[in-house]
């Protein structure tokens, strides 16, 4: 069973943010979001898989309706949720003909206005807030 978790609660401020994604084999996986007021960097660094979904086409059947409704109501107001049994973990775990141990990958979720951005990776993502005014 699907289960979400909001993690680093409040460290990522109200905005309306823009995504930019940068994946390279030397720097790893880096997420900024670029907003009127802040600029945050997620940093990653090797990311096993990366997802991205356009927000329109992903609000029921890819994840838990269950679990995602629980954050709906707030607009996603977190940005930055980590699942457990979530559907893309199960589905790498058997293509990677076990390459991939699930009890050492944490699977994120970035929901911004216009992405679902899913990520499995090994590490925990290092956060950096700044003010752009």
């Amino acid at each position: 069973m699907e289960i979400w978790k909001e993690v680093y609660k409040g460290i990522i401020p109200e905005d309306v943010y823009k995504t930019w994604i940068t994946n390279s084999e030397e720097g790893g996986l880096d997420i900024e979001l670029r907003g009127n007021t802040y600029h945050v960097i997620i940093k990653f660094g090797h990311a096993s898989a990366i997802r991205i979904l356009d927000e329109g086409i992903v609000q029921e059947g890819v994840y838990s309706d269950e679990e995602i409704s629980k954050y709906k109501n707030d607009n996603f107001m977190n940005y930055i949720y980590e699942l457990k049994d979530g559907e893309f973990g199960k589905e790498l775990e058997k293509i990677s003909a076990g390459f991939l141990d699930t009890e050492d990958i944490r699977h994120y979720v970035i929901i911004t206005d216009n992405y679902n951005i899913d990520i499995i990776t090994e590490w925990e993502p290092d956060l950096k807030v700044s003010n752009i005014q």
